[in-house]
Protein backbone atom coordinates (compact mmCIF):
# COMPACT_ATOMS: atom_id res chain seq x y z
CA UNK A 1 0.00 0.00 0.00
CA UNK A 2 1.51 3.66 -0.90
CA UNK A 3 1.65 6.02 1.98
CA UNK A 4 1.17 9.36 0.99
CA UNK A 5 2.81 12.42 2.18
CA UNK A 6 0.18 13.30 4.68
CA UNK A 7 0.95 10.41 5.76
CA UNK A 8 4.70 10.15 6.05
CA UNK A 9 4.97 13.32 7.41
CA UNK A 10 2.91 12.12 10.48
CA UNK A 11 5.57 9.53 10.75
CA UNK A 12 8.47 11.94 10.24
CA UNK A 13 6.70 14.33 12.86
CA UNK A 14 6.24 11.59 15.64
CA UNK A 15 9.42 10.10 15.18
CA UNK A 16 11.18 13.34 16.02
CA UNK A 17 9.45 13.79 18.99
CA UNK A 18 10.05 10.39 20.37
CA UNK A 19 13.81 10.70 19.30
CA UNK A 20 13.57 14.10 21.32
CA UNK A 21 12.33 12.01 24.09
CA UNK A 22 14.86 9.89 23.77
CA UNK A 23 17.52 12.06 24.10
CA UNK A 24 16.11 14.01 26.94
CA UNK A 25 15.63 10.33 28.64
CA UNK A 26 19.60 9.42 27.95
CA UNK A 27 20.40 13.44 29.69
CA UNK A 28 18.18 12.60 32.43
CA UNK A 29 19.86 9.77 33.14
CA UNK A 30 23.47 11.03 32.69
CA UNK A 31 22.53 14.03 34.80
CA UNK A 32 22.05 11.58 37.47
CA UNK A 33 25.16 9.66 36.79
CA UNK A 34 26.76 13.25 36.82
CA UNK A 35 25.66 14.59 39.93
CA UNK A 36 25.93 11.10 41.77
CA UNK A 37 22.23 10.94 42.73
CA UNK A 38 20.93 7.54 42.32
CA UNK A 39 18.01 6.36 40.17
CA UNK A 40 14.74 6.62 41.18
CA UNK A 41 11.32 5.21 41.12
CA UNK A 42 9.96 8.34 38.27
CA UNK A 43 13.33 7.08 36.32
CA UNK A 44 12.27 4.21 36.42
CA UNK A 45 8.59 4.75 35.33
CA UNK A 46 10.24 7.27 32.61
CA UNK A 47 12.00 4.80 30.72
CA UNK A 48 9.08 2.33 31.11
CA UNK A 49 7.19 5.43 29.59
CA UNK A 50 9.98 5.53 26.74
CA UNK A 51 9.59 2.21 25.82
CA UNK A 52 5.68 1.84 25.80
CA UNK A 53 6.38 5.03 23.07
CA UNK A 54 8.83 2.88 21.08
CA UNK A 55 5.85 0.40 21.11
CA UNK A 56 3.38 3.46 20.07
CA UNK A 57 5.57 4.61 17.34
CA UNK A 58 6.14 1.09 15.70
CA UNK A 59 2.43 0.60 15.72
CA UNK A 60 1.77 4.11 13.81
CA UNK A 61 4.73 2.89 11.33
CA UNK A 62 2.50 -0.91 11.21
CA UNK A 63 -1.14 1.07 10.78
CA UNK A 64 -0.15 3.11 8.47
CA UNK A 65 1.65 1.34 6.45
CA UNK A 66 -0.28 -1.98 6.67
CA UNK A 67 -3.47 -0.73 8.53
CA UNK A 68 -4.81 1.70 6.32
CA UNK A 69 -4.29 4.73 8.81
CA UNK A 70 -5.23 7.76 6.74
CA UNK A 71 -6.68 6.45 3.78
CA UNK A 72 -10.40 6.67 2.90
CA UNK A 73 -12.26 3.66 3.76
CA UNK A 74 -13.68 2.98 0.25
CA UNK A 75 -10.19 2.22 -0.85
CA UNK A 76 -9.35 -0.62 1.44
CA UNK A 77 -9.83 -4.31 1.03
CA UNK A 78 -11.85 -6.10 4.15
CA UNK A 79 -8.13 -7.94 5.29
CA UNK A 80 -6.77 -4.09 5.26
CA UNK A 81 -9.25 -2.96 7.60
CA UNK A 82 -8.89 -6.08 10.21
CA UNK A 83 -5.83 -5.17 10.41
CA UNK A 84 -6.73 -1.10 10.73
CA UNK A 85 -9.24 -2.72 13.78
CA UNK A 86 -6.14 -4.80 14.89
CA UNK A 87 -3.47 -1.71 15.26
CA UNK A 88 -6.07 0.15 16.73
CA UNK A 89 -7.26 -1.75 19.41
CA UNK A 90 -3.02 -2.00 19.96
CA UNK A 91 -2.80 1.20 19.99
CA UNK A 92 -5.41 2.17 22.67
CA UNK A 93 -4.10 -0.30 25.23
CA UNK A 94 -0.39 1.16 24.56
CA UNK A 95 -1.44 4.57 24.82
CA UNK A 96 -3.91 3.70 28.16
CA UNK A 97 -0.98 2.43 29.57
CA UNK A 98 1.79 4.78 28.92
CA UNK A 99 0.07 7.79 30.24
CA UNK A 100 -1.07 7.17 33.80
CA UNK A 101 2.45 5.88 34.47
CA UNK A 102 3.74 9.07 32.71
CA UNK A 103 1.62 11.09 35.17
CA UNK A 104 2.91 9.10 37.85
CA UNK A 105 6.73 9.99 37.04
CA UNK A 106 5.69 13.36 37.21
CA UNK A 107 3.96 13.37 40.55
CA UNK A 108 6.47 11.17 42.00
CA UNK A 109 9.70 13.26 40.56
CA UNK A 110 7.71 16.06 42.69
CA UNK A 111 7.72 14.07 45.59
CA UNK A 112 11.61 13.12 45.45
CA UNK A 113 12.78 16.99 45.33
CA UNK A 114 9.59 18.89 46.65
CA UNK A 115 9.19 16.60 50.04
CA UNK A 116 8.77 19.06 52.78
CA UNK A 117 5.72 18.87 53.89
CA UNK A 118 3.36 16.19 55.37
CA UNK A 119 0.80 18.00 53.29
CA UNK A 120 2.41 18.07 49.98
CA UNK A 121 3.23 14.67 50.44
CA UNK A 122 -0.92 13.64 51.27
CA UNK A 123 -1.80 15.48 48.31
CA UNK A 124 0.85 14.00 45.79
CA UNK A 125 -0.25 10.68 47.02
CA UNK A 126 -3.03 11.00 46.70
CA UNK A 127 -3.23 11.78 42.76
CA UNK A 128 -1.05 9.19 42.23
CA UNK A 129 -3.59 6.69 43.92
CA UNK A 130 -5.96 9.04 41.80
CA UNK A 131 -4.31 8.39 38.49
CA UNK A 132 -3.25 4.73 39.31
CA UNK A 133 -7.18 3.35 40.00
CA UNK A 134 -8.36 5.42 36.91
CA UNK A 135 -5.57 4.37 34.82
CA UNK A 136 -6.18 0.55 35.61
CA UNK A 137 -10.03 1.36 35.52
CA UNK A 138 -9.73 2.56 31.95
CA UNK A 139 -7.27 -0.42 30.78
CA UNK A 140 -9.86 -2.72 31.68
CA UNK A 141 -12.46 -0.99 30.20
CA UNK A 142 -10.84 -0.87 26.79
CA UNK A 143 -10.49 -4.62 27.10
CA UNK A 144 -14.28 -5.27 27.50
CA UNK A 145 -15.73 -2.15 25.15
CA UNK A 146 -16.62 -5.14 22.96
CA UNK A 147 -18.25 -8.95 24.08
CA UNK A 148 -15.96 -10.51 22.28
CA UNK A 149 -13.56 -8.48 22.02
CA UNK A 150 -12.58 -9.62 18.09
CA UNK A 151 -16.09 -7.77 17.48
CA UNK A 152 -14.10 -4.55 17.78
CA UNK A 153 -12.40 -5.13 13.86
CA UNK A 154 -13.98 -8.36 12.73
CA UNK A 155 -17.36 -7.03 11.79
CA UNK A 156 -18.39 -10.06 10.85
CA UNK A 157 -19.62 -11.53 14.36
CA UNK A 158 -21.90 -10.24 16.37
CA UNK A 159 -20.37 -8.72 18.98
CA UNK A 160 -21.73 -5.77 21.83
CA UNK A 161 -19.68 -3.05 22.32
CA UNK A 162 -19.87 0.84 23.69
CA UNK A 163 -19.59 3.34 22.38
CA UNK A 164 -15.91 4.32 21.63
CA UNK A 165 -15.81 7.91 20.66
CA UNK A 166 -17.63 9.30 24.18
CA UNK A 167 -14.86 6.41 26.08
CA UNK A 168 -12.15 8.10 24.33
CA UNK A 169 -13.72 11.65 25.17
CA UNK A 170 -14.39 11.17 28.79
CA UNK A 171 -10.99 9.72 29.12
CA UNK A 172 -9.37 12.68 27.81
CA UNK A 173 -11.44 15.08 29.63
CA UNK A 174 -9.76 13.15 32.92
CA UNK A 175 -6.20 13.35 31.52
CA UNK A 176 -6.91 17.45 31.05
CA UNK A 177 -7.64 17.74 34.70
CA UNK A 178 -4.92 15.55 35.78
CA UNK A 179 -2.99 17.63 33.04
CA UNK A 180 -3.21 20.74 34.85
CA UNK A 181 -3.19 19.30 38.51
CA UNK A 182 0.53 18.18 37.22
CA UNK A 183 1.42 21.87 36.27
CA UNK A 184 -0.29 23.34 39.30
CA UNK A 185 0.65 21.14 41.88
CA UNK A 186 4.88 22.40 42.52
CA UNK A 187 3.95 26.20 42.29
CA UNK A 188 2.99 27.19 45.13
CA UNK A 189 6.65 25.86 46.55
CA UNK A 190 9.10 27.27 43.43
CA UNK A 191 7.30 30.79 44.82
CA UNK A 192 8.41 29.99 48.06
CA UNK A 193 12.02 29.37 47.29
CA UNK A 194 14.43 31.37 48.70
CA UNK A 195 16.14 32.43 45.30
CA UNK A 196 15.87 35.44 43.26
CA UNK A 197 12.66 35.77 41.18
CA UNK A 198 14.96 35.37 38.11
CA UNK A 199 15.58 32.31 39.20
CA UNK A 200 12.19 31.44 39.87
CA UNK A 201 10.66 32.63 36.90
CA UNK A 202 13.31 30.04 35.06
CA UNK A 203 11.74 27.70 36.95
CA UNK A 204 8.83 28.26 36.57
CA UNK A 205 9.36 28.24 32.99
CA UNK A 206 10.86 24.80 32.80
CA UNK A 207 7.44 23.49 34.77
CA UNK A 208 5.12 25.57 32.28
CA UNK A 209 6.40 23.84 29.12
CA UNK A 210 3.90 21.50 30.45
CA UNK A 211 1.57 23.64 29.57
CA UNK A 212 2.18 22.43 26.21
CA UNK A 213 0.89 19.07 27.23
CA UNK A 214 -2.64 20.79 28.75
CA UNK A 215 -2.84 22.33 25.47
CA UNK A 216 -1.96 18.67 23.59
CA UNK A 217 -4.43 17.03 25.55
CA UNK A 218 -7.16 19.21 25.42
CA UNK A 219 -6.85 19.70 21.61
CA UNK A 220 -6.76 15.95 21.43
CA UNK A 221 -10.54 16.29 22.57
CA UNK A 222 -11.28 18.11 19.63
CA UNK A 223 -9.66 16.13 17.22
CA UNK A 224 -11.80 13.32 18.69
CA UNK A 225 -14.71 14.77 17.20
CA UNK A 226 -13.72 15.12 13.73
CA UNK A 227 -13.64 10.54 13.79
CA UNK A 228 -16.79 9.72 11.28
CA UNK A 229 -17.68 6.62 12.14
CA UNK A 230 -18.81 5.99 8.21
CA UNK A 231 -15.27 6.86 7.32
CA UNK A 232 -12.56 6.45 10.80
CA UNK A 233 -9.66 5.04 8.38
CA UNK A 234 -9.71 8.62 6.98
CA UNK A 235 -10.87 10.97 9.61
CA UNK A 236 -8.73 9.36 12.43
CA UNK A 237 -5.53 10.61 11.09
CA UNK A 238 -5.74 14.17 13.66
CA UNK A 239 -6.56 11.86 16.51
CA UNK A 240 -3.39 9.48 15.84
CA UNK A 241 -1.19 12.48 15.25
CA UNK A 242 -1.94 14.21 18.87
CA UNK A 243 -2.44 10.65 20.44
CA UNK A 244 1.31 9.92 19.75
CA UNK A 245 2.20 14.06 20.38
CA UNK A 246 0.99 14.13 23.53
CA UNK A 247 2.93 11.78 25.63
CA UNK A 248 5.94 12.97 23.44
CA UNK A 249 5.73 16.01 24.69
CA UNK A 250 4.97 14.87 28.59
CA UNK A 251 8.16 12.90 28.38
CA UNK A 252 10.18 15.32 27.33
CA UNK A 253 8.93 17.78 29.64
CA UNK A 254 9.42 15.45 32.67
CA UNK A 255 12.90 15.31 31.79
CA UNK A 256 13.54 18.67 31.99
CA UNK A 257 13.96 19.96 35.30
CA UNK A 258 16.55 17.23 36.13
CA UNK A 259 18.40 17.86 32.85
CA UNK A 260 19.01 21.54 34.34
CA UNK A 261 21.29 19.87 36.69
CA UNK A 262 23.69 19.54 33.79
CA UNK A 263 24.22 23.31 33.50
CA UNK A 264 25.82 24.62 36.98
CA UNK A 265 26.55 27.68 35.08
CA UNK A 266 22.96 28.40 34.64
CA UNK A 267 22.06 26.94 38.19
CA UNK A 268 23.37 28.45 41.13
CA UNK A 269 24.41 32.31 40.23
CA UNK A 270 22.23 35.15 39.76
CA UNK A 271 22.57 38.71 39.77
CA UNK A 272 19.85 39.65 41.13
CA UNK A 273 20.26 37.02 44.28
CA UNK A 274 19.01 39.39 47.43
CA UNK A 275 22.14 38.62 49.49
CA UNK A 276 25.25 40.30 48.57
CA UNK A 277 28.76 38.25 47.56
CA UNK A 278 30.21 38.80 50.78
CA UNK A 279 27.46 37.46 53.06
CA UNK A 280 27.54 33.79 51.28
CA UNK A 281 29.79 30.56 51.56
CA UNK A 282 30.14 28.27 49.32
CA UNK A 283 28.99 25.10 50.34
CA UNK A 284 30.51 22.61 48.14
CA UNK A 285 30.44 18.18 48.67
CA UNK A 286 32.46 16.06 46.64
CA UNK A 287 29.82 13.31 46.10
CA UNK A 288 27.87 15.73 44.27
CA UNK A 289 29.89 17.25 41.80
CA UNK A 290 28.41 20.55 40.05
CA UNK A 291 26.38 20.54 43.27
CA UNK A 292 27.89 24.27 44.65
CA UNK A 293 25.62 26.57 46.03
CA UNK A 294 25.69 29.63 47.71
CA UNK A 295 23.96 29.29 51.30
CA UNK A 296 23.78 32.73 53.50
CA UNK A 297 25.57 32.75 56.30
CA UNK A 298 23.70 35.12 57.94
CA UNK A 299 20.50 32.21 58.33
CA UNK A 300 18.28 32.56 61.77
CA UNK A 301 19.17 29.10 64.03
CA UNK A 302 15.58 27.89 63.24
CA UNK A 303 16.40 28.00 59.66
CA UNK A 304 16.64 24.70 57.61
CA UNK A 305 16.45 24.66 53.80
CA UNK A 306 16.50 21.90 51.53
CA UNK A 307 19.21 22.00 48.59
CA UNK A 308 17.30 19.83 45.51
CA UNK A 309 19.40 18.44 42.53
CA UNK A 310 18.53 21.42 40.43
CA UNK A 311 20.09 23.49 43.20
CA UNK A 312 16.83 24.95 44.21
CA UNK A 313 16.50 26.11 47.95
CA UNK A 314 13.12 25.58 49.38
CA UNK A 315 12.86 26.55 53.67
CA UNK A 316 11.19 23.75 55.49
CA UNK A 317 8.00 24.51 56.75
CA UNK A 318 7.68 21.85 59.06
CA UNK A 319 9.91 22.07 62.19
CA UNK A 320 13.08 20.04 62.60
CA UNK A 321 14.78 17.94 60.25
CA UNK A 322 13.41 16.50 57.47
CA UNK A 323 12.57 13.00 57.39
CA UNK A 324 14.25 11.33 54.81
CA UNK A 325 12.89 8.53 52.69
CA UNK A 326 16.13 7.08 51.91
CA UNK A 327 18.40 6.26 54.26
CA UNK A 328 20.11 9.42 56.04
CA UNK A 329 23.56 9.17 57.51
CA UNK A 330 22.84 11.07 60.58
CA UNK A 331 26.01 11.54 62.26
CA UNK A 332 27.95 12.19 59.10
CA UNK A 333 28.45 15.84 58.31
CA UNK A 334 25.86 16.93 61.14
CA UNK A 335 27.36 20.31 63.44
CA UNK A 336 26.29 23.42 64.53
CA UNK A 337 25.62 25.10 60.82
CA UNK A 338 26.75 22.16 59.10
CA UNK A 339 25.26 19.71 56.50
CA UNK A 340 23.24 16.41 56.65
CA UNK A 341 23.78 14.99 53.17
CA UNK A 342 20.99 12.88 51.37
CA UNK A 343 21.21 10.43 48.32
CA UNK A 344 19.57 13.85 46.21
CA UNK A 345 19.08 16.33 48.90
CA UNK A 346 21.36 18.41 51.59
CA UNK A 347 19.62 19.61 54.68
CA UNK A 348 21.25 22.98 55.91
CA UNK A 349 20.80 24.23 59.08
CA UNK A 350 21.33 27.80 59.83
CA UNK A 351 24.72 28.88 61.87
CA UNK A 352 23.85 30.56 64.79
Amino acid sequence: MAISEREWKMIIIVSVLVGLATISAILRLFARYKLRVRIEADDYLCFTALFLLYGMLIQLILWVAIGGNGTHIKYLSPETLLTFGKIFIANQFTYFALVPILKISFISFYRRIFFTSHRFNVISCTFIWIIGIWGAGIFLICALQCRPLRGYWDKSIEAHCINGNIFFIVNQGFNVVMDFVILALPLPIIFNLKRAWQDKLALTGIFALGGFVCFASIYRIVVLFYIDPADPTHTVYRATLWTHIEPSVGLICSCLPTIRGLFPAYRWHSRSSPYPPDHHDYINSSSNRGAEHLVPSDLSKNSVYIMMEDGVVKPEQDHGWVEDRHDIEENEGRREGGIVRRTDTKVVQGLV
